[in-house]
């Protein structure tokens, strides 16, 4: 495996530094560029609570620390969410032993802060309190702007391996706590094994290597280039459009928004090409059940854009 740490730059100047990510095309850390955030400076369990108190919410729960954990067997159980008061949600994650901390995740599948669809902006009126903390417009591109959302979780989850589905460059701020990063290049695609098209797994933008489980003996990840960083209180980190990654969050409470915005550049890349398919897919609007002909099919098509040697390869 080819092991890069991830650059780091200083730069303090917000105004014009999503102008400079256009042309970076790896991952990048900007050390300190947000240290000036009344969430870095002030964020916690009291402080939130006294935001968002008995708000009502949803969060992931998993049976251990892998978010969503690809080993169950059904996929209610992969994807199962729990129910409660936004501060009781908080003690869960930063009280008792490790292990229980973990399993409890919010992120913005559950609730969006904001989003810009059709050429319109809407903003989640009950996480409205976090934004006099968090000067986002420091950040957001309006005329490319797509979304942001937030993540709460305690120490020791980790995000399964993915890359996000919607074409957007991400910007990670890190508010509170710690995360280790670790990213892979869209062009290595063939190593990274998603879940197919056509398959029982609807989660086709992650992988079915477990980050944890299989390094040092898996001959596919052996040969992978990746890229790693720390991600503190403060940083910023940039994934250009299309990137995997997988994080395992180390505070002993992390909080973080994300800013998604529409590259001005098209990135070409496999993962790109491999997710046209699977837009195309969709637009159908075909529900396509595993064990048919139909889903077999598309899952030739879709291991041919994964691992164009694989389909010969396998007698198809």
């Amino acid at each position: 495996m080819t092991l890069s740490p991830v650059p780091r730059i200083r730069e303090t100047k917000l105004s014009t530094l999503l102008e400079r990510l256009e042309d970076c095309e790896t991952p990048l850390v900007i050390e300190q560029a947000i240290r000036h955030w009344p969430a870095v400076q002030s964020w916690n369990v009291a402080t939130l609570s006294a935001k968002l108190g008995s708000l009502e919410v949803a969060y992931k729960c998993s049976p251990n620390h892998q978010h969503p954990n690809f080993h169950l067997s059904s996929l209610g159980e992969m994807f199962a969410r729990e129910q409660g008061p936004f501060d009781g949600f908080l003690r869960q994650i930063t009280t008792g032993a490790d292990a229980e901390r973990a399993r409890r995740l919010f992120t913005g599948d559950e609730q969006f802060v904001i989003r810009r669809r059709q050429g319109r902006s809407e903003v989640n009126e009950a996480l409205v309190p976090l934004l006099s903390d968090v000067p986002l417009s420091e950040l957001m591109p309006e005329d490319r702007f797509y979304s942001v959302w937030a993540w709460f979780s305690g120490k020791g989850v980790r995000t399964w391996l993915h890359y996000d589905n919607n074409a957007c460059h991400n910007l990670n701020a890190q508010l509170t706590g710690e995360k280790h990063c670790m990213l892979f290049h869209p062009d290595d695609l063939s190593e990274l094994e998603p879940f197919l098209v056509g398959g029982s797994n609807p989660a086709h933008n992650c992988s079915r290597i477990d980050v944890e489980s299989v390094e040092g003996d898996h001959q596919q990840w052996r040969s992978l280039r990746r890229w790693e960083t720390t991600l503190r209180a403060g940083d910023l980190l940039f994934i250009p459009a299309w990137w995997w990654h997988s994080f395992l969050h180390l505070g002993e409470l992390n909080c973080n928004v994300n800013v998604w915005w529409k590259p001005l550049r098209e990135r070409s890349s496999a993962t790109s090409k491999r997710q046209a398919f699977i837009d195309a897919v969709a637009r159908t609007g075909e529900k396509f059940k595993a064990d048919t002909a139909e889903a077999a099919l598309l899952q030739k098509l879709d291991l041919e854009l994964v691992r164009p040697s694989a389909t010969a390869a396998r007698g198809y």
